[in-house]
């Protein structure tokens, strides 16, 4: 199987660039400059965040698509917000307006606390999973039949539900989640799963318990491991700029106002089993498997894909072949100044990954 490079548009370029993850600006220049960036990269597909205090995902979606000719969109989404088959009908309709087969949903279910209370929910962590996995039952439904039909199930009882649109090639699913409630919710319904970077050792047994799963309830997953890249022509040069995009950030959070601080991390902090974990690993050391770099996950805390690896662009591609052999064959890729780190990632280690995944297919082939 070839790989796949998932990269991020942002709203803001400020988030990014600090270690801070929240920010009352907007900026579509960025937004459109983002995506452009990417496509021209040649990643794959791009994934839009959602928060909830921040702008509307699937909105920015569409923006994304007119802006853009072939790059595809994973738009975050929370399942409980929205009912499913309205959300079906939504990602269809603009997946018609931008040419079709460019448009899927990545499914957030999220974790208990101040995150999703904000927006009205209150379900306990198994019920929200359950919801979860009711929720692209029914999407799926409303994507892949050509009668009305009737649902009842525990969250959702549905009459004669229908969409006009055809689904013609059906949304991609993304999912995401490390406790026993997703484990159970998602390798069975979902197209790709997102795990966090982590180190090999753990990373393998996440992938294997996924693809197990998965095979077991009849899905073939693509698994997707979240890890920048700081790359240089020397190895000293790449530890380099990794110690330099740390001491910026730590430099930012020491002199922000402690109410932005606290706003901060307030959006930051996810109480999930994943991040727990993660936050967990780069608290007993900054480094694993000599190019992990985790210190940036310590300094900020838990909050969002940071995990990096470092090095040589051949030292990087080293390292994300690992992952691949693992059989994480998709990568969410990301930098901090988003817009400039995808152009650099296009020059250079994409094609260098893509390369290296062919001669990997091609000698097994041949073997």
């Amino acid at each position: 199987m070839s790989v796949e490079i998932i990269g991020y548009v942002p709203h803001t370029r400020k988030t990014e660039t600090s270690g801070l993850w929240w920010s009352d600006e907007f900026d579509r220049d960025y937004i459109e400059e983002t995506a452009i960036a990417h496509e021209e990269a040649g990643f794959d597909q791009v994934l839009v965040g959602q928060g909830s205090w921040g702008p509307d995902a699937l909105v920015i979606a569409s923006h994304v698509l007119a802006v853009t000719k072939k790059l595809k969109v994973l738009v975050a989404h929370r399942p409980g917000f929205v009912q499913p088959t309205v959300a079906a009908r939504q990602l269809l309709t603009l997946d018609k307006l931008t040419g079709g087969g460019r448009v899927g949903f990545h499914v957030i279910t999220g974790a208990p606390g101040g995150e999703l209370q904000r927006d009205g929910d209150t379900l306990p962590d198994d019920e929200r999973y359950e919801r979860t996995g009711e929720y692209i039952d029914v999407l799926r439904k409303v994507w892949s039949t050509d009668k009305p039909f009737d649902h009842q199930g525990h969250y959702y009882t549905i009459r004669q539900g229908f969409s006009s649109i055809p689904a013609g090639e059906t949304p991609v699913i993304s999912f995401a989640g490390s406790s026993a409630g997703a484990l159970a919710a998602g390798p069975g319904r979902a197209d790709y799963y997102m795990i966090w970077g982590e180190p090999l050792s753990q990373t393998r047994a996440t992938v294997e318990e996924l693809l197990a799963l998965g095979r077991q309830r009849g899905r073939d997953l693509t698994i997707s491991v979240s890890l920048r890249a700081i790359t240089a022509d020397t190895e000293d040069a790449a530890w380099a700029k990794a110690q330099a995009i740390y001491s910026e950030a730590e430099g930012q959070i020491a002199a922000t106002r402690p109410t932005d601080t606290a706003i901060s991390q307030a959006v930051a902090k996810v109480d999930s089993v994943g991040a727990r974990k993660l936050d967990d690993i780069a608290r007993s050391g900054d480094v694993h498997d000599e190019r992990l770099w985790l210190g940036f996950t310590r300094l900020v805390g838990r909050g969002g894909s940071t995990a990096t690896l470092v090095g040589t662009v051949a030292q990087v591609v080293g390292e994300y072949l690992k992952y691949y052999d693992l059989g994480a064959h998709a990568f969410y890729l990301r930098g901090w100044d988003i817009a400039a780190d995808a152009s650099a990632y296009g020059r250079d280690l994409i094609p260098s990954l893509r390369a290296a995944v062919a001669d990997r297919k091609a000698a097994a082939r041949a073997s």
